[in-house]
């Protein structure tokens, strides 16, 4: 993915995630111990995924964003803000040749765990509990 201009200066980001349609800077990073996250993103297609826990904000400040969640489209412009709730299936697609440029507020601060892939719109199955954490009525 060719990068959006201007270009993110490498002093403004601790972490660059680099993927096939979406570039990820991150303002603040996991392991900071911070109760909130901060990262901007130029996406062209992300992948549909949810948090368990995490609740996210996007910003758009560049461009015209498609935002699907649980299988409802939603369009966004400059300036248009979403919130997205824990447990909700999301992907964004930038409408047009370009990728559009969002800003991510996380609460909690991002975690690898907590971003689970979706088989497109629809939630992935719960995780199996182990034997330990299954209760017994004896």
């Amino acid at each position: 993915m060719d990068p959006l201009q201007p270009e993110i200066p490498g002093d403004v980001y601790r972490n660059r995630k680099a993927f096939e349609a979406e570039t990820v800077y991150e303002i603040t990073v996991e392991a900071t111990g911070l109760p909130f996250g901060i990262a901007i993103a130029d996406i062209l297609q992300s992948v549909p995924h949810l948090h368990r826990v995490t609740i996210e904000t996007y910003t758009v400040v560049q461009g015209t964003l498609e935002l699907r969640l649980d299988g409802e489209r939603r369009m966004l412009q400059t300036g248009d803000v979403a919130r997205i709730a824990p447990g909700v299936v999301h992907s964004a697609r930038s409408i047009g040749a370009r990728p559009a440029r969002i800003t991510v507020t996380t609460i909690p601060e991002f975690s690898a765990a907590d971003y689970v892939v979706a088989d497109h719109d629809r939630p992935p199955a719960p995780p199996e509990a182990d034997a330990g954490d299954r209760i017994s009525n004896g």
